[in-house]
């Protein structure tokens, strides 16, 4: 029998406590430490599951535990900082949740770091492994509703934190076809200033959430190397009405549409046969679950004998290049042809242009 990788979560918010009990249902993982600059965060995991040995600090929880894989789950601006420091300590791989980076520069570095220490990285863009995405893709190769033309994502929440999940599955349903241009627009309007934890968890009516700037809505148009396009709606300017992850694909003999995590059924078709009917075989129940169960599950084999994950950190490299242009491309008010140049975050280059004037 094979031991059970060693593992230990950095960040004990609410997002930390699905990680932790999908660990703990699987025999691949021991779930050894977790680490919060709150403890009582912390603490409060380790209630909830019984098990873990608390941690403040990431670099002594490493040094003392030398864990095989580590879950990072924390605000997104710390992302890179923490997935180089696991990998420099000598880890297995890493587990990060979504978007990987708040910049192009540190989204490169991640994965040039995990590359050059043989680390297996993977971020949580789950939605491509749960039962209705992949059920999409399927149809749309089976041709039911002819042959794609246009994808379309809407969500609530700002174009990194949220909308990340939008491209990845879009770029997962169309075959991940590398993206040829972007174009996009955002606008920002702050709310009343509200204080900063230490967390840096806040409401996006105050211009800042999770560690890094964010807009109040924005939109983005790709077009893929097939000639396939795709359009992203998200904060204020998603579709009315409709529910968070809301997925629709047009194609030249009807529809698909799955309308939300939490849709009832999960998932829709409209074709030559006449109105909107669900797609047989499907249960909303416990979806998340299995999702999770099965990205760790492929995340233990890539660990071990260092199989494909559909999570890879280039796969999520791409999904960040891909929102940084739309930024960029607001920015520049311009359509823009990939590969990015720009490695910063362009949201912050247009709030520093603003207050400058310029």
């Amino acid at each position: 029998m094979t031991a059970p990788l060693r593992t230990a979560i950095v960040g004990c918010g609410p997002m930390a406590h699905w990680h932790a009990k999908t660990l703990c249902l699987l025999p691949e993982y021991d779930l050894i430490a977790l680490c919060d600059i709150d403890e009582a965060h912390a603490q409060a995991l380790a209630e909830a599951v019984g098990r873990g040995r608390v941690y403040t600090d990431c670099g002594q929880m490493l040094a003392a535990t030398r864990p095989d894989t580590v879950v990072i789950v924390t605000p997104c601006a710390t992302h890179a900082a923490l997935t180089i420091q696991a990998a420099e300590a000598g880890v297995g791989g890493v587990y990060c949740e979504k978007p990987m980076a708040t910049c192009l520069a540190d989204g490169r570095a991640m994965v040039e770091t995990c590359r050059a220490h043989e680390v297996a990285l993977a971020v949580n863009h789950q939605r491509r492994m749960s039962a209705p995405i992949r059920k999409m893709k399927e149809l749309i190769e089976r041709g039911a509703i002819g042959e794609a033309q246009v994808y379309r994502g809407s969500c609530a929440g700002d174009l990194l934190s949220d909308a990340t999940h939008l491209v990845d599955t879009i770029r997962f349903l169309n075959d991940d076809a590398p993206v040829k241009w972007v174009f996009g627009q955002i606008h920002r309007q702050i709310g009343p200033e509200v204080p900063r934890d230490k967390r840096h968890v806040q409401l996006a009516s105050a211009g800042f959430r999770y560690g890094h700037a964010v807009e109040t809505g924005a939109v983005g148009v790709l077009e893929f190397a097939t000639g396939v396009r795709a359009e992203l709606l998200c904060g204020d300017l998603r579709l009315p009405g409709r529910e968070y992850g809301d997925y629709e694909v047009l194609g030249t003999k009807g529809r698909l549409w799955r309308a939300g995590d939490s849709a009832d059924p999960p998932l829709l078709i409209q074709d030559e046969r006449g109105g909107w009917r669900p797609i047989e075989g499907l249960s909303p129940r416990n979806e998340h679950g299995e999702t999770g169960s099965a990205c760790y599950g492929a995340f233990a084999r890539i660990v071990r004998d260092g199989a494909e994950h559909p999570l890879k950190g280039e796969s999520a490299l791409q999904d960040l290049e891909i929102i940084m242009a739309i930024f960029e491309s607001a920015r520049l008010r311009r359509k823009l042809e990939l590969p990015l140049v720009q490695e910063r975050f362009p949201l912050d280059i247009m709030i520093e242009e603003q207050a400058t004037g310029r």
